[in-house]
């Protein structure tokens, strides 16, 4: 089993872009080398941001996947109670959507805090992204998150997975199957009786 190596950090990216700028000033190097150089440096620094992307968004992985459950209840509840075309179910859509759409080269600002921002740049940052967020959603340039059934794999009900699970055998059969014999109390292998 042998490991796979890790790709390079950011810290490791960012001596491989400093050490091809200095290359590119040395003067009379081939026209081809410095194209060459050019498309590397070019590479290096969308994987650079490419890597602080995944970097941020690993962070707030868990914070963004508790809210977006938490939410879905509220969904539920609120769908329950107010039903399919009020304020509050809207309102709660566009908190969904937030939390898929959220960028992610950017700190996520969360939804449910332990306590209420108090900053107004926080909270007049996180207004704008759910608008244009919600704006994106309406006009169809993205899906809307919130529609999806909350599941492990939102294409297949869970109904259907249980049926998957034993499709050839009856309802009766997969009873037989699931539970297993009872083992009589005079048949245990340990103490064996010779009674002959």
């Amino acid at each position: 089993e042998k490991k796979k190596p890790k790709a390079p950090g950011p810290g490791k990216i960012k001596k491989q872009i400093r050490d091809t700028k200095r290359l590119l000033t040395v003067e009379g190097l081939p026209p081809t080398v410095v194209l060459e150089n050019e498309r590397k440096l070019e590479m290096l620094q969308h994987k650079l941001v490419d890597t602080q992307h995944s970097k941020l968004s690993d962070k707030y992985k868990m914070v963004r996947f508790f809210e977006k459950r938490k939410l879905f209840r509220k969904l539920k509840s609120a769908h329950n109670v107010h039903g399919e075309e009020s304020s509050q179910v809207q309102e709660i859509r566009d908190q969904i959507n937030y939390t898929v759409y959220y960028p992610l080269g950017e700190k996520y600002i969360s939804l449910l805090p332990k306590e209420a921002y108090t900053n107004d740049k926080v909270i007049a940052k996180q207004q704008e992204i759910m608008s244009s967020i919600a704006e994106k959603v309406s006009s169809k340039e993205l899906e809307d998150a919130s529609q999806a059934e909350w599941s492990k794999d939102r294409s297949i009900s869970r109904s259907k997975i249980k049926a998957l699970q034993a499709p050839d055998l009856s309802v009766a059969e997969r009873k037989v199957h699931s539970k297993p014999d009872p083992v009589p109390k005079d048949a245990d292998d340990f103490f064996i009786i010779d009674r002959g």
